[in-house]
């Protein structure tokens, strides 16, 4: 029995880790996408300045 028991705590506790794990890397990756649609946003809204400036000068 007590056997069964320490098996059953080493899995719920290897279960937690791995579930700790998953949300750590899913919150990264949701961040990630964040800051790459606000670069794109960033970089599209520059290439849009630079584009009106350049028809300005040429």
């Amino acid at each position: 029995m007590k056997k069964y028991a320490i098996l059953i705590i080493g899995a719920i506790i290897l279960g937690i880790i791995i579930y700790v794990t998953f949300v750590i890397a899913v919150i990264k990756l949701t961040l990630g996408l964040i800051l790459l649609a606000v670069a794109a946003a960033l970089l599209y809204w520059l290439w849009i300045k630079i584009k009106h400036k350049a028809e300005d000068t040429f």
